[in-house]
């Protein structure tokens, strides 16, 4: 008998649905690492293949061990249910959850009746040692992280010890067609990679201090290079999209890894950068970075309100540190997109309000600031935030189902102020078309949509005349016709 592991990517939502192609599985393919060494790995993508429930029956067979699901807080849920029930259908296989939702509520998690067992954090280990004992026919008794019903209550072991995420073995991207994921950056191929795990900030609406446990754990830099270079020659692209949740935490690494990137003749894009860390980094260094090849940088600003960064978010630095830091980048060659959040617990409209402004003056310093949009405030488990909404009896969903309705468009926890709830979301709709979309991951045809309806964008929301809104029917109207 062929033993094999099916691995099942749900369907993300919006960020899937205006891409011309997804980003790699790379959860899926770091819970794979140890697994593959042992025996076969299929896996089976909802955003690549349309006909994924044919490919998912034929992917299940007698000798199927278990199916892997992973899945984060929101939309992903629906999707991720809708692909255990398909497999329940098909055969009695044992379906594991794991990935950021599953391992903050593992018990509430587990007692869902397509949820077999729950892997909680870091899968490496884990699901490789769950999977052993399901294929000699024992259950997840013993394993840390793992939990599973049994006699009608949740049991498992606690997890254990974060892992040395620089020992373990790099993701085996040779399990999927890389060519459905390689994303076209300025006319070039860009991969997607993560070089460090976690973050030490203390932001409260943050999964990190839950999940990484507040620690960052990175790869050395040189082992970075290495496996990029290698990865280079399998895969032929000329970026790298670095998944990281903060970049320069060490910033003599961070230059290291850009120094070897420089060698190789690959350029940049960073995914998480902080602006306490820019600090660190001089004049002469943002010259490197530029010469480099470093394309663009994202930045977590948050709120245009100190009171609101200061005491709500925990943010290190005033908006006076903002601007500073922002002021370096002007005329430079390096895409600097800022993030924005709005809807936050004792934020007030005028709040609200001096946070769109303040977006709006950051669009001003040049060409190569972005807005992407202004994301509404969604309580993620075991947040800090989230934790004082429940202690305040914010009533949380009881049920895995109902977290599917959670998202970064629609305001959660405004259900009793319809009007605030309302101005926020159509906020939120005309927020996404406030920068050049020239070279993010969207269609050609999307991207010239959005840059037409850009400066009607921006004078609504500058006027703030949010009624009526026939486009934000029609956008809808475009994800439901994608879906």
């Amino acid at each position: 008998m062929n033993r094999n592991v099916v691995l099942l990517q749900p369907r993300v939502g919006d960020m899937d649905q205006f891409r011309e192609h997804p980003t790699p599985p790379l959860g899926l393919l770091c819970a794979a690492a140890n697994v593959a060494a042992d025996m076969e790995v299929r896996l089976v993508d909802q955003r690549t293949d349309k006909a994924w429930r044919s490919r998912l029956a034929g992917a299940i067979d007698s000798g199927t061990v278990a199916v892997g699901i992973t899945t984060f807080t929101g939309g992903m849920i629906r999707n991720a249910l809708e692909g255990a029930r398909e497999v329940k259908r098909l055969r009695d296989v044992p379906v594991v959850w794991g990935g950021i939702h599953p391992s903050l509520l593992p018990e509430q998690t587990a007692r869902h009746e397509l949820v077999d067992y729950v892997v909680e954090g870091e899968g490496e280990e884990a699901f490789a040692g769950l999977v052993k004992k399901l294929a000699a026919g024992a259950d997840g008794e013993g394993i840390p992280g793992v939990r599973f019903r049994k006699g009608g209550q949740v049991t498992g072991t606690p997890r254990g010890a974060l892992l040395n995420f620089s020992e373990l073995p790099p993701p085996p991207y040779a399990l999927v067609d890389m060519e459905q994921y390689i994303q076209n950056w300025r006319g070039q191929r860009l991969l997607f990679y993560q070089s460090s795990r976690g973050c030490p900030c203390r932001c409260t609406y943050c999964y990190n201090r839950a999940y990484n446990l507040g620690r960052w754990r990175p790869k050395v830099a040189e082992r970075v290079v290495s496996e990029l270079a290698d990865l280079r020659r399998r895969y032929d692209f000329a970026h790298v999209y670095f998944l990281d949740d903060n970049f320069f935490i060490d910033h003599r690494r961070a230059l290291k890894i850009i120094t070897g990137l420089k060698d190789l003749g690959l350029g940049a894009v960073l995914q998480g950068v902080d602006v306490e860390t820019l600090t660190q980094l001089s004049d002469g260094d943002l010259d490197f970075l530029e010469a480099a090849g470093v394309k663009r940088i994202n930045i977590g600003v948050e709120s245009g309100v100190d009171r609101v960064r200061r005491d709500v978010l925990k943010k290190v630095g005033d908006l006076q540190l903002v601007r500073q830091q922002l002021a370096r980048f002007q005329g430079r060659d390096i895409i600097v997109g800022c993030g924005f959040i709005i809807g936050l617990p004792s934020e007030t409209w005028d709040e609200t309000r001096r946070t769109m402004d303040y977006a709006m003056e950051t669009l001003r310093l040049g060409d190569n600031f972005r807005v992407a949009q202004f994301f509404i405030f969604t309580p993620c488990p075991g947040t800090e935030l989230f934790e004082g909404l429940e202690t305040e009896g914010f009533p949380f969903p009881a049920r895995l189902e109902d977290w599917g309705d959670y998202d970064l468009d629609h305001s959660r926890i405004h259900q009793d102020q319809p009007k605030v709830r309302d101005a926020l979301e159509r906020v939120c709709f005309l927020s996404r078309f406030l920068d050049r979309k020239d070279w993010d991951f969207v269609s050609s045809g999307l991207r010239v949509m959005y840059n037409l309806y850009r400066p009607v964008a921006r004078a609504r929301l500058r006027s703030g005349i949010l009624r009526p809104l026939p486009e934000w029917w029609f956008y809808e109207m475009l994800k439901r016709r994608f879906a």
